[in-house]
């Protein structure tokens, strides 16, 4: 939704006639900025998503690899909850 918003104001910017040269590239200039901060956005979701994967397919290896040592982690993890940690 963001990125098709970014795209109407382009567009509109690119229409816009009769306005100060100036403005209208400051205008694009911030409009540049706020997409590529965005993308940047977008990267560190698909990178974190990426890690959470990642991570899950680690624990259920560690799982079944180590059945026995993955239950008392599980248990002290537990214990740690209640306590508030």
């Amino acid at each position: 939704m963001i990125e098709e918003t970014l795209a109407k104001i382009e567009a509109a910017l690119s229409e816009a006639r009769g306005t100060d040269p100036k403005n209208k590239a400051e205008v694009i200039a911030l409009l540049e900025k706020l997409k590529a901060e965005v993308r940047s956005e977008k990267r560190s979701k698909d990178l974190l998503d990426q890690a959470e994967e990642g991570l899950k397919n680690a624990a259920l290896e560690f799982d079944a690899t180590h059945p026995k040592l993955a239950a008392i982690v599980g248990e002290v993890s537990a214990m740690l909850a209640k306590i508030g940690i």
